[in-house]
């Protein structure tokens, strides 16, 4: 068998079930997808096997009001966390639109004011060569 790791799997998804549920509707539920996926009516799917596995320790947890408590706990401390991350990731999202509207802003000012002539000066150098005195030949 190998080692079942139910960090990364909701429990309640897996027994496709509300988090509200009673421990008779945990049970039906397991009963239900259990019947489906047991090793014995599924000698040669490996998956299966590991799924009855993942269902068998969904109940254990679940049926347990210790374990489902403190189950509980650590989903919404994960839900929790990944709101968190989805809101920083659209500050950062925010922070990066405005550094790269900074960025160009300050490029713009570089060739403006550094090595190139802006329409402005170019105007005023037309101007100033219009009314120098001309050449004495």
């Amino acid at each position: 068998m190998s080692n079942i790791n139910l960090k990364d799997v909701d429990l309640y998804e897996l027994l496709g079930i509300l988090s509200t549920a009673a421990t008779q509707e945990v049970k039906k539920a397991y009963r239900k997808k259990a019947l489906s996926c047991h090793p014995d009516k599924n000698p040669d799917n490996p998956k299966a096997a590991e799924l009855f596995h993942q269902l068998s320790k969904a109940l254990e947890i679940l049926t347990d009001e210790s374990a489902r408590a403190a189950y509980d706990r650590v989903l919404n401390a994960k839900k929790a966390a990944k709101l968190r991350h989805r809101e920083l990731d659209s500050k950062r999202r925010k922070l990066k639109e405005e550094l790269e509207a900074r960025e160009q802003q300050a490029e713009k000012f570089a060739k403006q004011y550094h090595g190139y002539i802006s329409k402005t000066d170019e105007q005023k150098l037309q101007v100033t060569d219009k009314f120098s005195p001309a050449p004495a030949s």
